[in-house]
């Protein structure tokens, strides 16, 4: 529970996760998500320009795949500075999990309560197997079990964040305690066992944790080349969201590495961006989660007033404009309760258990240790009685292993293990 940072073995400093800047992104990525689905209400025939670059520039799903590296950078400069797993695992889980499970049971309560039926003409094929039938209550335990996402769509992510914030303990001790020269070798490895599993996703974390850290650290000696690196990683990203198989692996190691780029290029210029330092977009990044949660169910009651309003507002292209910003607008104002109200709550939660535990493995460890200097006895510590065990142990593996001429090579194997 009390384990010391994972500092790198070659001495490198670790320094702070945060920066407002990426705090800022979030937020935008969030809005992004919201903006996207308000378009996506009202089918219309008419192709228009302005509205294709606006679901172009808009992309959810390039959204979702910057949360998910950037998640892997931030989390994994976390765990460089404490590598206490259960501590990390108890406040990742208190900061998940309860406006999860408040934001799916209040979009529960709007589909059932709020019903067109049936359903209207008109709409994106996809609107409607969103939102039609109405969610029963086995769809709602589904969605809480993360066995599915039918009443808030956006919460498939969850599992495959959760899964991230498991993994990356492993991955960042594995790349903490061995050489540098040693660590690409490492990286081609574990991408490689990671592409062809079934967990390949997961490769959004990893090269958010390792690959957004070389490239800030290589952008720091060519930092005038950091304006162009984000672009050309923002116009990777946008292009690998607008495939609608995302999530395969053609897609997810091109739309890693283009996010890594646009972080790293972040990390490694404080002149890059600034304008994202302004407040309203540091309290967007702030509210991010709730938002991204809660424009779910705001997004459905606006698209059915909409509905009801058609006579009012009878194009499809101005219908899905008026969804979008009064959805936009409402969320993140339900957003904003959600984080004081719910979220902070729980990120505080999180944080004082996760030291209650810390103190309570403190109580337990100590008569341990204090029992091991006793036994190492007086002028000697304990870890060099451990060592003489150690070592007692292993020559008593070593003789019987010796004395078996006969073996060869195997006999030398067998005493160097």
């Amino acid at each position: 529970m009390t384990s010391p940072p994972l500092a790198p073995t070659d001495g490198a400093p670790i320094v702070s996760s945060f920066d407002p800047r990426l705090e800022s992104l979030r937020g935008l990525a969030a809005l992004m998500v919201c903006v996207h689905h308000g378009m996506r209400v009202f089918a219309d025939n008419a192709s228009l320009v302005a509205m294709d670059a606006l679901l172009f520039a808009f992309n959810s799903a390039a959204a979702v795949i910057f949360f998910f590296v950037l998640s892997g950078y931030l989390l994994g400069r976390a765990l460089e500075r404490d590598g206490a797993f259960v501590a990390y695992l108890v406040r990742r889980l208190f900061r998940l999990l309860p406006p999860f499970v408040v934001v799916v049971l209040f979009t529960f309560a709007c589909e059932r309560l709020f019903r067109i039926e049936p359903v209207p003409s008109g709409l994106m094929p996809g609107f409607q197997r969103m939102f039609w039938p109405q969610p029963t209550w086995d769809a709602l335990w589904d969605n809480l079990l993360l066995r599915s996402a039918t009443v808030n769509g956006p919460t498939w992510t969850l599992l495959v964040e959760l899964l991230g914030a498991l993994m990356l303990p492993f991955v960042v001790a594995a790349h903490v305690r061995i050489g540098p020269r040693w660590r690409w070798a490492l990286f081609i490895a574990t991408t490689t066992l990671l592409a062809i599993s079934p967990y390949h996703t997961l490769l959004w974390f990893y090269f958010g944790y390792f690959l957004a850290k070389e490239v800030g650290v290589l952008l720091t000696e060519w930092r005038q080349l950091a304006a162009v690196t984000f672009v050309v990683g923002l116009i990777g990203l946008e292009m690998a969201g607008t495939n609608s198989e995302f999530y395969t692996i053609g897609i997810v190691i091109p739309s890693a590495i283009a996010a890594a780029l646009m972080i790293g290029a972040v990390a490694a210029s404080r002149e890059l961006l600034q304008w994202t330092m302004v407040a309203p977009l540091r309290f967007l990044g702030r509210i991010s989660y709730s938002l991204y949660l809660v424009h779910w169910p705001i997004f459905y009651v606006c698209a059915l007033l909409a509905i009801i309003c058609r006579p009012i507002v009878p194009t499809h292209t101005w219908g899905n404009l008026v969804v979008t910003v009064t959805s936009a607008i409402v969320a993140i104002g339900l957003a904003a309760l959600s984080y004081r109200f719910v979220e902070a709550p729980s990120i505080r939660a999180g944080k004082s258990v996760s030291h209650v535990l810390a103190r309570t493995w403190t109580r337990i460890g100590r008569p341990q240790a204090e029992a091991a200097e006793a036994a190492a006895g007086p002028g000697r510590s304990s870890e060099a009685f451990k060592g003489d065990i150690a070592k007692e142990i292993v020559a008593k593996i070593r003789k019987p292993i010796a004395s078996c001429g006969r073996m060869g090579q195997q006999t030398e194997t067998l005493g160097n293990q």
